[in-house]
């Protein structure tokens, strides 16, 4: 087993090194102890959530995730960063189609462990998920105002192989909380988005 992790170790530093010739910011450096051989990453993550409740998956623009994995432990420790996405639905029976746009903000840096002997990752994301606008179908008024988010912040625990110089998928399920700061569309809002069994895949490309 130890021959099998030392053979996985030294294949994963070759990879990583490799593909990568960055440095580490100051921030994910200081989530290491000091010494440890710590290789930075740089991916360009296409992103996707198929929401259970409208029975719909909705694609989020190319975002990045950056930051650095420690050889001698496997901790992962990272930052994403993804764009807005737009969605359509219909509010609650009450209103026509309406286009909102929805943007992820992460509350925390991403946290994580790779399997050096079978290179699996797993790692955490903690995020608040904020609405920035919705239109109903041919008006002009944002139903949401600007202080629309989630009432808790959402934890998703994402799992996948590493391929180093391929894309590599990662996936996990999520409950989306209740919103709030809506206006007068918070209870529409919450009657349609909420709840259980909603997945987040993320494609992650190195740079």
């Amino acid at each position: 087993m130890k021959t099998r992790q030392r053979r996985g170790l030294a294949v994963l530093v070759l990879a990583v090194t490799t593909c990568s010739s960055l440095a580490l910011d100051a921030q994910a450096a200081s989530a290491f102890p000091a010494g440890d051989f710590v290789v930075p990453f740089n991916y360009t993550v296409n992103a996707s959530t198929h929401l259970k409740t409208l029975n719909q998956t909705i694609t989020v623009p190319p975002g990045k995730f950056v930051g650095g994995i420690d050889l001698y432990t496997g901790a992962l420790v990272g930052n994403i960063s993804l764009p807005p996405a737009k969605f359509t639905f219909k509010l609650a029976g009450v209103l026509p189609l309406v286009t909102a746009t929805a943007k992820i903000a992460s509350t925390k840096p991403v946290t994580g462990n790779l399997d050096v002997s079978t290179f699996v990752v797993t790692a955490t994301a903690t995020f608040n998920i904020r609405i920035l606008s919705a239109y109903a179908t041919g008006t002009t008024v944002n139903l949401v105002g600007n202080s629309c988010e989630t009432k808790t912040a959402v934890t998703v625990t994402m799992s996948g192989d590493a391929n180093f110089g391929s894309p590599s998928t990662f996936s996990g399920t999520y409950t989306l909380p209740d919103l709030q700061n809506c206006g007068l569309a918070t209870t529409a809002l919450n009657l349609v988005l909420p709840g259980p069994g909603n997945t987040f895949t993320a494609i992650a490309t190195s740079n």
